[in-house]
């Protein structure tokens, strides 16, 4: 008889909820002013978040993909023109984590993995202004690709419970890119839930449509074991 192997690879499959204050300020042309996103941007159009994890007894693989649409009008002042104007805000977001992992330590206690992969943002953004001296309408859009390094983590609590952490940091097209991960999970057969704080920070270089950008907030997700 044939003997089939075990397939050494354990996948899972993730959908997860993240509404993340978001912080970017958007500079205005010729102007030393800029406009605070977080200042205009209170409704979130749209987003679609999920990701990928498979891993053996050394390697793992990950990837997870999150598109965000957002916009908002509001009335703002600019204190460097003593100006106010109504200000309308709309971004898309398209952001990329693909990466591989290679395991430190696997242990009845959790386990920890050193990764490396590329971070891909894909941002839209339009800004308008009416009131001031100058109005302005201004639209762009922008790729950045990152090179990251950074760790990933879980410490089991007992059979059910764990701790997952991650915390990365990376450089390329952006002057400066990093994310945190700390959260709670609860295993099932099927998968497990967790419950989390993500924080994202993109450093872009001074003459980018957004100069710099931060997402952070609670993430709520349910991951399913194949």
């Amino acid at each position: 008889p044939v003997i089939e192997e075990a397939n050494p690879w354990r996948n899972e499959v993730s959908i997860y909820g993240w509404l993340p204050t978001i912080t970017a300020n958007t500079p205005l042309p010729d102007s030393g002013d800029s406009v605070d996103a977080e200042d205009i941007l209170d409704n979130l159009k749209m987003v679609v978040m999920g990701g990928y994890s498979g891993r053996n007894d050394t390697w793992s693989l990950f990837a997870d993909v999150i598109y965000m649409d957002i916009g908002d009008s509001k009335d703002h002042y600019f204190p460097d023109l003593d100006e106010s104007a109504h200000v309308s805000i709309d971004m898309k977001a398209l952001l990329m984590h693909v990466g591989v992992g290679y395991n430190l330590v696997n242990t009845g206690d959790g386990i920890l993995d050193l990764v490396g992969g590329i971070r891909y943002v894909d941002l839209e953004t339009g800004v308008t202004t009416n009131g001031l001296t100058q109005d302005s309408d201004i639209s762009a859009s922008k790729d950045f690709t990152d090179f990251f390094v950074g760790v990933r983590g879980i410490k089991n609590k007992n059979e059910n419970w764990y701790i997952h952490y991650e915390a990365d940091v990376g450089s390329g097209d952006t002057d400066l890119s990093w994310q945190l991960f700390a959260g709670v999970g609860y295993r099932y057969d099927w998968g497990d839930v967790k419950l989390g704080y993500r924080y994202l920070e993109l450093d872009m270089e001074d003459d980018a449509i957004v100069e710099d950008m931060t997402l952070s907030g609670a993430v709520l997700g349910v991951r399913i074991k194949f």
